[in-house]
């Protein structure tokens, strides 16, 4: 039976058919659990998202120049002085000019890029391995919920993953040809990556780097344009340290020699957590598997790419996938050392090794004719299928109609609108309570809609009529009660009204 499944696959109308099927669902699966926020214009926008927008104002309205972007752990994680590269708020600057500064544009920067990455998964798939492997690669990354979950909502990490997947792709290549171009843009676009994410471009350089000496060896000529591939990916990070005394290495330094950190983890179990987050990692780059069963998963597909590399006889292959499984313990060795939690988007390089393994052993199952294997791989990828179809239509028909309470934007807005209207035109003072403690979004907002639409920024002084914006925690309800009897203090309550979306306006009147 298994043998007849195979020759029906391999029959011309019976393939194209399955490849016209396999389109359609790469359409409906990039498209919908994706378009979400483009649709119904109203993403998320916390306290990364307000910093963001101000970085890319501050470029275009106020010609600030910068030559880092935010600091690493927004500075809350026990590493001072150390950044993440400027170039993702120049990337933000473009939607900023497109839609004059309105922060539901740039959701679809967001969705722009992580379609992108399909198509560039396809392509590189295809290069890999035909039309076929191509199809099954976009359709992992287009189900993926970590792919899914970066064209959602504005923050740095969710645009990495087109630079690393040019980066992977460029290592293949240079694999292929070791055209000095090739082994450039590798280590240009692993380098570039720290612009968004540095606990990526890290240990991707450092695994390229590795891989080179294997496969250079001692061709020294080589080493010069991998090094100019840093060199260039890196520049705003060099300039910046040359120009501020190192600052970013007595930091690192200082970090090393034990003087940060803020897990509160013991030494015996922060690597038990570090191992926990690496394979949640995997469990969340395919669908709807359960944590303990993505341990067998994650065991099963290392040791089947493992013994297929041993047997494959395309050398180019061979050297490629063994890079990617190679990733893997660099990864885990480099933060072996951080004393912080490993967070999901720190591993966005090794969610593409997963996919493009899977890619890889469904490829090998079919060619070397592993028959029942081969139907075992189609039947798993038919359920991840079914089960990211279902989720895309539960989550994207709940999603669409999600007001998102203090969380989204469209209650920030409201709320903002409630108090001009109450205002009725008459200048007031304003003051906003955030458990983030900083007030990105709504300055931001106040900036944008304020001054744009009602022509007016309320006043920061306790005189007159002024009110009182409170967002309040939603683990710690009560906080914003400190914050009224030691930073508010005076004025007299004329109105206290709680919105739908949770935001608690109070007016008052100085004493």
């Amino acid at each position: 039976m298994f043998a007849m499944i195979i020759k029906m696959l391999e029959h011309g109308k019976s393939k194209k058919l399955l490849e016209a099927l396999l389109i359609l669902l790469i359409i409906f699966l990039s498209f919908v659990p994706r378009s979400v926020e483009v649709l119904n214009q109203n993403p998320i926008f916390g306290f990364d998202q307000g910093r963001e927008m101000f970085a890319a104002k501050n470029i275009i309205v106020n010609h600030k120049f910068i030559l880092i972007g935010t600091e690493v752990g927004a500075g809350q994680a026990g590493i001072s002085g150390i950044f993440h590269g400027p170039m993702y708020y120049y990337i933000l600057t473009i939607p900023f000019v497109i839609f004059s500064g309105n922060p539901r544009g740039m959701t679809s920067l967001m969705f722009l890029f992580s379609t992108l990455t399909i198509f560039l998964g396809y392509y590189f798939g295809k290069k890999l391995f035909g039309k076929s492997g191509g199809l099954v690669t976009a359709l992992f990354i287009s189900i993926s919920p970590v792919f899914i979950a970066q064209a959602r909502f504005l923050w740095s990490p969710n645009l990495s993953s087109l630079f690393i997947l040019l980066s992977l792709y460029f290592v293949y290549l240079l694999n292929v040809s070791k055209k000095y171009r090739n082994i450039f843009l590798a280590a240009f676009f692993a380098a570039f990556t720290y612009n968004f994410e540095l606990a990526i471009a890290v240990p991707l350089s450092i695994s390229l780097v590795l891989y080179s000496i294997f496969i250079f060896r001692k061709r020294f000529k080589y080493y010069l344009f991998l090094f100019l591939g840093f060199v260039v990916g890196y520049l705003p990070m060099i300039l910046f340290e040359l120009r501020h005394g190192l600052m970013e290495i007595k930091g690192l330094a200082s970090y090393v020699a034990g003087k940060g950190g803020s897990s509160g983890l013991s030494n015996n179990s922060f690597i038990l957590d570090h191992l926990k987050s690496f394979i949640y990692n995997f469990k969340e780059t395919f669908p709807a598997i359960d944590f303990n069963l993505s341990i067998i998963f994650f065991i099963l597909l290392i040791s089947i790419s493992t013994y297929l590399l041993v047997k494959e006889k395309n050398i180019n292959i061979k050297y490629f996938f063994s890079f990617l499984i190679f990733l893997i313990p660099v990864n885990f060795f480099i933060f072996y050392f951080l004393k912080n939690s490993v967070w999901n988007y720190y591993l966005i390089d090794l969610s593409f090794t997963y996919i493009l393994l899977l890619t890889y052993v469904t490829y090998s199952f079919y060619h070397q004719k592993y028959i029942k294997l081969s139907i075992l791989s189609y039947i798993l990828i038919g359920i991840l299928t079914i089960f990211a179809i279902e989720s895309a239509i539960r989550v994207s028909i709940y999603d669409y109609s999600d007001y998102g309470g203090t969380a989204k934007l469209k209650g920030k807005i409201d709320a903002i609108d409630y108090v001009y209207k109450d205002a009725k035109k008459v200048p007031f003072g304003l003051f906003t309570f955030s458990p983030p403690i900083y007030t990105y979004p709504y300055d931001y907002l106040l900036w944008w809609q304020g001054e744009r639409k009602y022509n007016y920024l309320p006043y920061q002084e306790k005189k007159g009529t002024f009110y009182l914006l409170i967002e309040p925690d939603g683990g710690k309800p009560w906080t914003y009660k400190g914050w009224l009897e030691t930073v508010i203090k005076t004025g007299t309550i004329i109105e206290s009204k709680t919105l739908p979306s949770g935001f608690i306006v109070q007016k008052r009147i100085a004493n």
